[in-house]
């Protein structure tokens, strides 16, 4: 049945609190709390999560009122309990793994953080620096990509590149926008005879990568702060040659990606691969918004990835350039050889190769 504009707006503006009432469990474990389906009641949940009941109780009669939860009472002198209706619990909780799709919730509240900056950014045509990204910012966009990224990378990016031979024999990889280090550090464990150079703009991702390269005991990987896009070009702090260069999910993020592939094209092996990782849309936007993610990947680009690109003259392309933009601006950077791949446990990015030759 349609809505009138009115119930729409209306329930645009519920389903924003559910998202706040969501993030708010996600962060304190209320979620987990109530996985198993048994009823409990708001102080037992609380219990469990080591929350306080009251604020429990008004947040789970909001998840009750919104079709999240279920209540049940077996007398007027008996306590109220709450369950997850069936099926929540896979959404709600990591044991849902690529479903956990509440997760999401948490990258909305720390990015709406940001409103009055962006507002002011957007008034101005301006950008907001890279360190309006760190703190929280960081931590919760690592539990997004990282995982669905590094599940994919082994054995099926890998095979894609075909540089398993390469790896296993021991070359040099570079990881642009390397983050906090979940890939690159799955590659160095893999291919212990092979040398890792991983650099990001962020200081805080950088600080997570270190402690995951300590804690492995790995000692074929290094770090570096970089911005990619700073000066005349950073990148030739490196020392050429790589046999693979690596960049997910980096130059959706960057004012001139045409520049950028031009800067890496010199450090490349004659045989190496560069390898992107970008969103699965393509050039018509027409088509890009029926797909069902559309709304958040264009409110997380508002939020994320235009403003980093706003900084510095250019296109700014933003997370649905088109698997067609990127094809064609390889190509005009010096890279005729470029092909656009899906791995199957990542079905909805692309994975882009592109070769010198």
């Amino acid at each position: 049945m349609d809505m009138t504009p009115t119930e729409h707006v209306v329930r645009i503006m519920n389903d924003a609190w559910l998202g706040l009432l969501l993030s708010f469990g996600e962060r304190l474990g209320l979620h987990e709390a109530m996985a198993d389906g048994t009823p409990r009641t708001a102080e037992e949940i609380a219990l469990a999560a080591d929350v306080n009941a009251r604020y429990v109780q008004e947040w789970v009669w909001a998840l009750v009122a919104g079709g999240i939860a279920d209540h049940t009472c077996s007398g007027p002198q008996e306590p109220t309990r709450f369950h997850l209706r069936p099926g929540y619990a896979a959404v709600l909780t990591p044991r849902g793994g690529p479903e956990h799709w509440s997760r999401i919730t948490t990258q909305i509240t720390a990015l709406g953080a940001l409103e009055d900056e962006l507002v002011e950014a957007a008034r101005t045509g301006g950008g907001l620096p890279t360190s309006a990204y760190e703190g929280r910012i960081v931590e919760v966009l690592a539990t997004e990509s990282g995982p669905i990224f590094a599940t994919a990378l082994l054995d099926e990016v890998v095979p894609l590149l075909g540089v398993h031979p390469a790896l296993s024999s021991g070359v040099r990889v570079l990881d642009i926008g390397c983050g906090t280090g979940q890939a690159l550090c799955l590659l160095a464990e893999r291919y212990p005879t092979s040398t890792f150079i991983g650099c990001d703009q962020s200081p805080d991702s950088l600080d997570i990568a270190r402690e995951r390269v300590a804690r492995l005991g790995l000692t074929n990987v290094t770090l570096h702060v970089l911005d990619v896009e700073d000066g005349d070009d950073p990148l030739n702090t490196f020392e050429a040659p790589f046999h693979l260069v690596m960049a997910a999910n980096v130059a959706h993020d960057l004012a001139d990606p045409g520049t950028f592939f031009r800067r890496i094209r010199p450090l490349l092996a004659e045989d190496g691969v560069l390898y992107l990782h970008e969103l699965g849309f393509v050039r018509d936007m027409a088509v890009n918004i029926t797909d069902p993610h559309a709304i958040g990947v264009l409110a997380f680009g508002l939020y994320h990835c235009l403003p980093l690109a706003m900084r510095r003259p250019g296109i700014a392309p933003g997370g649905m350039w088109g698997c067609e933009s990127w094809v064609e601006t390889l190509n005009a950077a010096g890279f005729p050889n470029v092909r656009v791949e899906r791995a199957p446990s990542d079905p909805n990015n692309d994975t882009i190769i592109a070769r010198l030759h």
